[in-house]
This record gives structure tokens, sequence and C-alpha cells, in this order.
């Protein structure tokens, strides 16, 4: 494991052969043997920008049945929220943004197909 590190060029023929990694500063890039590369972005949500939707304490928006239950918002309507349904009516979240997602991309694709049933539930569509 290399922390604080970053992924600078990719080489190989035909497949991946090696990685070249800056660990930062003027150091020059290390060339190392590699066949296989996993890469993880980062699991910081970008969600200052969304008002009046419900954060945990990192940043990630709660859904479904991660939500408080004595939210007015759904009170009136005589409901719970559907999954994937943030504390605003009818605003879902998908993804890696979700509290407790699996933070990754076949998970991500699968939270975006299961939550256009509870758009279409809560738009009687």
């Amino acid at each position: 494991m290399h922390t604080s590190t970053q992924v600078v060029a990719l080489g190989g023929d035909t497949a991946l052969e090696h990685v070249a990694l800056a660990a930062g500063g003027d150091v020059a890039p290390v060339v190392v043997p590699c066949s296989g590369l996993f890469c993880f972005v980062g699991a910081v949500p970008s969600t200052a920008w969304l008002d009046g939707v419900a954060l945990d304490d990192d940043g990630f928006v709660l859904t479904g049945q991660d939500l408080p239950d004595d939210l007015e918002a759904f009170d009136v309507l005589g409901r719970r929220p559907l999954p994937f349904e943030t504390s605003v009516p009818g605003v879902f979240a998908a993804g890696d943004v979700r509290h407790g997602s699996m933070k990754r991309v076949a998970a991500a694709v699968g939270d975006g197909a299961s939550a256009v049933r509870s758009v279409h539930e809560a738009t009687g569509a």
C-alpha cells in the first residue's frame, strides 16, 4: 500500500505491466511492476451545497430507513420515506453519496436502478 502517492502513468504493451508512482515534491516518479490496479478515488462526499437535506456526521446523505422518525414533511404526507428518498420528499439519492453505501461502481449502478422504483412510487408513474 502506498499512501500519499499518486499514480502518474500506466504502462505496458498489450496489458498493464507497470505504474509510475509519485510521492510528491520534486522527487521523480518510481516505476513499479504491476499487472492490476484498483482505483479508489476517495470517500469524501461533495454535499455542502445540499440545503435542507439531512446528512450524517461525515456529510453523506441519509435516505430511507436511515432517516429519523420525526420528519414533519413526511408526517404531512402520511407516509415514511421511500428507499433512497432523502429528508426532502421527492428528492432521491443513489450511489456513493448515500450514507452506508458500499462505495463501489457496481453498487452505485444498482442503487440508481433501484431508486427508480421509489421515484415511480412517489410520483405515481
